[in-house]
């Protein structure tokens, strides 16, 4: 199934926010967001970031839900 937004628009939005240290395991880190589509549904993704040196690094993109 296509997606709705690319993998590069949900990698931006999810790199802009912060990494909360406490929700850091074993060097990764999901960051959900959402984003809305040219109809108005919302659609939440999740993106996994694992540690690089000092640079988190996206791994995976997945979609949680569409409402």
């Amino acid at each position: 199934m296509e997606r709705a937004h690319t993998d590069e628009e949900i990698i931006s939005k999810a790199s802009a926010r912060e990494k909360n240290a406490e929700s850091i395991t074993d060097g990764k880190i999901d960051v959900a967001v959402d984003l809305d589509d040219d109809h108005g549904v919302t659609h939440t993704y999740v993106v996994t970031f694992s540690r690089d040196g000092e640079n988190w690094v996206p791994t995976q993109v997945s979609e949680l839900s569409s409402l």
